[in-house]
């Protein structure tokens, strides 16, 4: 199994605001008390060399997951760790996972020319296997500000996973989402790109996207732990529509906080015929990851 759509549990590479953002969502969903979430978050983040994570994907038969750094610091503030030592910190927890793990390296255009200068390092590098980009921060995917980016990735096979649907109410909402997207996608006709959540935030939507652009399109089942169980059946049986286009992703550790990762799994391999289980928990991924045929 190959997790698309995981984030280190480590609080001095999270903004101070996207912590307080959690905090308020995981609330609003009224899954805790408020004083012990404020206390027991911060103290959950401290998976500093991902041994957490590593103990909960051999406990779940996962073989490789994707770290993906979202640079909320403009937006958001900036964490402990500096936008560069962030990626240098995912970097050393990849080579110690030993293949375990892989990151994609965080974007955000307000950052000016280092935005790129980054990306363009570590992509270069075996431990970086994509970009995230994370538009509520400010941007819009056909942003003049990314072509050089898209023009990085599309001209080198890079994959690129973007957050999609609704985000903390502190950031702005995409506005021109889904043409934006699809601006993108004739512009640069040999990108990849995943949209994070979405198989779960606008299922037909996605849907419609990943059956035009099959080439180019992917969409991850992220968040799904929020679905009731008469939606997540829809969404598998959705799968079939685009059998070779949905990524599994757990959104790990924001699934810690709301169920057991391996009931979920084992759900969802229930409802879902051999060849297409294959795809989604794993053959999808090594596609998107490496423009080849798995």
């Amino acid at each position: 199994m190959i997790d698309i759509h995981v984030h280190l549990a480590d609080a001095r590479c999270l903004s101070p605001g996207f912590i307080a953002g959690i905090a308020e969502s995981i609330l609003e969903d009224g899954q805790a008390g408020g004083s012990r979430v404020k206390r027991v978050l911060p103290l959950y983040l401290q998976d500093r060399d991902g041994s957490r994570l590593l103990s909960q994907m051999a406990a779940h038969g996962i073989a490789k997951s994707i770290l993906l750094i979202a640079d909320f610091g403009a937006a958001l503030g900036e964490p402990a760790l500096t936008i560069e030592e962030v990626h240098e910190h995912h970097a050393a927890v990849v080579r110690a996972s030993r293949g375990k793990l892989a990151f994609f390296a965080g974007f955000d255009p307000s950052r000016g020319p280092s935005a790129l200068e980054l990306v363009e390092h570590w992509t270069a590098r075996p431990e970086c296997e994509g970009v995230k980009l994370y538009p509520p921060c400010g941007f819009e995917l056909d942003d003049e500000r990314l072509l050089p980016l898209w023009r990085h990735c599309n001209d080198n096979g890079i994959p690129v996973l973007t957050h999609s649907g609704p985000s903390l109410p502190r950031l702005a909402p995409a506005r021109r989402y889904p043409h934006s997207l699809e601006t993108v996608v004739r512009r640069f006709p040999d990108i990849r790109i995943a949209l994070g959540h979405g198989m779960v935030w606008d299922l037909e939507g996605t849907v419609r996207l990943l059956q035009q652009y099959p080439g180019n399109l992917y969409a991850d089942i992220s968040s799904f732990h929020q679905l009731s169980e008469d939606e997540l059946e829809l969404m598998l049986e959705a799968c079939a529509k685009v059998p070779g286009q949905v990524l599994f992703g757990s959104d790990a550790p924001l699934f810690d906080f709301s169920g057991n990762l391996r009931d979920a799994i084992d759900r969802m391999r229930r409802h879902l015929a051999p060849a297409l289980q294959a795809g989604l928990f794993d053959l999808n991924a090594r596609r998107f990851l490496s423009s080849t045929d798995a």
